[in-house]
């Protein structure tokens, strides 16, 4: 796709921007790896889960309110399970459509491993708004309201994005600053010269070097300014500074002084960047997590790598939204983000999707169960079931459900574990197999799923008589308060925040990594079908509080409030 510009404003354009005339205004999406898009393989495709489920829900919710949302997610490989490549554009509603982001070749990359692909991407979606922006005659950091980056990846495209705007933006409005006196010396700053040299990056640097191959009869920095701004804003600057420092200085002086249309240059840069960023986990936050594991395991996820891909992230964005209380403490502490710049927005529920069902409308899902498990569906309608479903990752801890049931199985003749997630040929999926053959008390009494269709992992939610999670590596845990939702009782491991912070008191919380401590919660609730209804009942009520809807129009309200007086990142 070549890229094609229309005619920008040299100061950014106007705070209220995204919005065409007579339309509804825009808004952007970014989320990057795993399987995102209109179907979302749930618990089967690597990288694949909970976020995809925020950022499809957030989208309908949206909409709703009364925008166009773009969702843009990398293509170029195949979808899961189908030789279909990802590409181009499909609408998952009306309102709602998904681009496919070629970058980073043909095959999948897991997420540890996507900084790869993120260069390719972010000059592929600048030339994508740039022709979309020219066709509707809008500045293309204008065509839409806000860019919402999800987890560390797709911040970093945004956080580029942007930048590569405030690059053209500085250009464009040194060119128009100062009577156009430095727009002969702006050439080396043509195409994408801009972004090699970073304009907006140095801008300090770079405009006191035009300053003074503008002025190049003048010696003394005062003279040059005088020049170039007049004689009653000119600053004296201290000539016993070096040539370099001194250099940066004048453009500093410059950066404060130069006016277009009443509006100095950092002003207009800060009209560029729409961007929030939602992390759904942080990295500092997952380490501290695995402080006790082996050295191979941290290695493989990057920790560091992550963390500093955050750090720069958090410095270059003003806002941002915290899906639960332990990412607001680490953006608030670890990475300084100012308070006024967070937002609380968590995952919050699809009431049409995950609802309490009768059982006569689980009908299918007893079927389906019944075919994976050989037991008569009649046979398990009078069971008590057990159920989990997440992708298959080692950090979502399902061998600990396999030993916990293990220890019950025998004083809970009538009750099954069943446990979603895949590909059946994974790694980790196969590791689970071995485990439950060695335990012999599960024969016959815990499924391994695999990968389960979306028309019965949907309504499974709405079956069993406990969601069980031992997960050790979430930023909210959506498929627990899904769970809730569809009025469960849940159990969990204390590293999931729905349960903890949302939940507290009503949820059951086990710590990680504790199998007798899972055995035991299971094994109560099972036999104390009062409490297990009373909790059921508790988390249902507050799953009900979290609205995609009104959320998502006080995080615009708030959004457009921080524009008037923003929380700028320095």
């Amino acid at each position: 796709m070549e890229t094609t510009t229309s005619k920008k404003s040299p100061t950014g354009g106007t705070p209220a921007v995204g919005t065409p005339s007579g339309g509804r205004p825009r808004i952007a999406l970014i989320t990057n790896h795993g399987y995102a898009g209109v179907e979302i393989p749930v618990g089967g495709a690597p990288d694949t889960g909970g976020q995809n489920f925020y950022v499809n829900s957030l989208a309908a919710a949206l909409e709703d309110n009364g925008f166009d949302v773009t969702i843009f997610a990398r293509g170029g490989f195949p979808f899961f399970g189908i030789e279909k490549i990802r590409e181009g554009v499909e609408q998952l509603s009306e309102h709602v459509r998904y681009i496919y982001v070629p970058g980073g070749g043909d095959q999948f990359i897991r997420k540890e491993d996507i900084a790869v692909a993120l260069d390719e991407e972010t000059v592929w979606i600048q030339a994508f708004i740039e022709e979309e922006a020219q066709k509707a005659g809008i500045d293309p950091w204008a065509f839409f309201e806000i860019i919402n980056s999800h987890y560390w990846d797709a911040a970093v495209i945004a956080v580029k994005l942007i930048e590569r705007w405030r690059d053209e933006a500085a250009r464009d409005f040194l060119s128009v600053a100062a009577g156009g006196k430095l727009a002969p010396h702006l050439e080396k700053f043509a195409g994408t010269e801009v972004h090699r040299l970073c304009l907006s990056r140095e801008i300090s640097l770079h405009l006191g070097e035009i300053a003074r191959a503008t002025a190049s009869n003048s010696k003394a920095p005062s003279d040059i300014v005088k020049q170039l701004i007049g004689p009653k804003t000119a600053t004296l600057l201290n000539p016993d500074e070096g040539e370099l420092v001194q250099t940066i200085h004048l453009g500093e002086t410059l950066v404060r002084l130069l006016r277009v249309d009443g509006v100095d240059l950092q002003t207009a840069l800060r009209r560029i960047d729409t961007h929030v960023f939602t992390p759904h986990s942080l990295g500092i936050v997952k380490e501290r997590n695995f402080w006790y594991k082996n050295k191979e395991v941290i290695r493989s996820l990057k920790f560091r790598e992550r963390d500093a891909h955050e750090h720069v992230v958090c410095r270059c964005t003003s806002l941002f939204c915290a899906t639960s209380l332990e990412i607001s403490r680490a953006l608030l502490s670890y990475h300084g983000v100012a308070p006024e710049g967070l937002f609380d927005f968590p995952p919050c529920i699809n009431a049409g999707i995950f609802k309490p069902r009768s059982k006569a409308a689980l009908d299918p899902v007893y079927q389906y169960l019944a075919e994976r498990s050989h037991i008569p569906a009649d046979q398990l309608k009078g069971a008590k079931i057990v159920f989990e479903t997440s992708r298959m990752d080692k950090t979502k801890r399902k061998d600990i459900l396999l030993q916990a049931f293990a220890k019950i199985c025998e004083s809970n003749e009538n009750s099954y574990l069943f446990i979603g997630g895949g590909p059946s040929n994974s790694p980790v999926f196969q590791e689970l197999k071995e485990i439950k053959a060695s335990l012999p008390a599960l024969d016959g009494r815990a499924f391994l799923l695999g990968y389960v269709p979306g028309d019965i992992v949907e309504p499974l939610f709405s079956l069993p008589d406990l969601f069980v999670s031992a997960s050790e590596m979430e930023g909210f845990g959506m498929s627990a308060s899904q769970a809730a939702a569809a009025g469960v009782c849940v159990i969990a491991s204390d590293l999931i925040p729905f349960a903890t912070q949302f939940a507290k008191g009503a949820a059951v919380v086990v710590p990680a990594g504790d199998v007798d401590g899972f055995a035991q919660a299971m094994e109560a609730l099972l036999n104390d079908d009062k409490e297990r209804q009373e909790r059921a009942k508790a988390v249902f009520e507050i799953a009900r509080t979290l609205d995609w809807k009104a959320t998502a129009q006080r995080f615009i309200d708030w959004f457009r409030e921080s524009r008037k007086d923003p929380p700028y990142a320095t």
